[in-house]
């Protein structure tokens, strides 16, 4: 099963998600500094690095963010997807379009990702529904330093991926 972790803010989400061999990390655009974007990504290696665009009045930041950083993929709105496929013209990108609950990676062998929430699902629901790939949404610190990662390592034992 591959993993996405969405909306990355911190080295410690990051680091967590190259641990259990995500596929992809987004970094939402707009909700982050770029400079912190490139202090995580300069100390985790692994997933691919994916750009979550909720908005195209994010058009000039999200350009500008292609430039600077190691770019792999791009998560948008399926309403969204031709807008942003005209505005960031790199070949090599992965396209994911999300609606609500799941996300479909393009391409020749189609993906989706299904968001999921070990706050309302159990390991073993969420292991019986014989997913492709699913989602984890990251939550920002309350604590600098200190979060808790239980549901997610109670996940992963149960997927079998630790």
């Amino acid at each position: 099963m591959k993993l996405k972790f969405n909306h990355i803010q911190d080295l410690s989400d990051a680091r967590y998600a190259a641990a259990a061999m995500a596929e992809w990390i987004g970094f939402r655009v707009g909700d982050i500094p770029l400079g912190q974007v490139q202090e995580i990504i300069g100390w985790c290696a692994g997933p691919k690095l994916t750009l979550e665009l909720h908005s195209t009045e994010l058009k000039d930041m999200a350009m500008s963010w292609c430039d600077i950083l190691p770019v792999e993929a791009i998560e948008c709105r399926s309403a969204d997807l031709s807008f942003w496929q005209n505005t960031l013209t790199n070949p090599n990108y992965e396209w994911i379009m999300f609606d609500d609950t799941t996300a479909t990676v393009l391409g020749s062998n189609p993906v989706t990702i299904t968001l999921v929430d070990p706050n309302l699902l159990a390991a073993n629901e969420i292991k019986s529904m014989n997913l492709e790939a699913i989602s984890l949404n990251c939550e920002k610190e309350t604590v600098v330093g200190m979060k808790n990662y239980d549901l997610w390592n109670d996940l992963l034992e149960t997927l079998e991926i630790w």
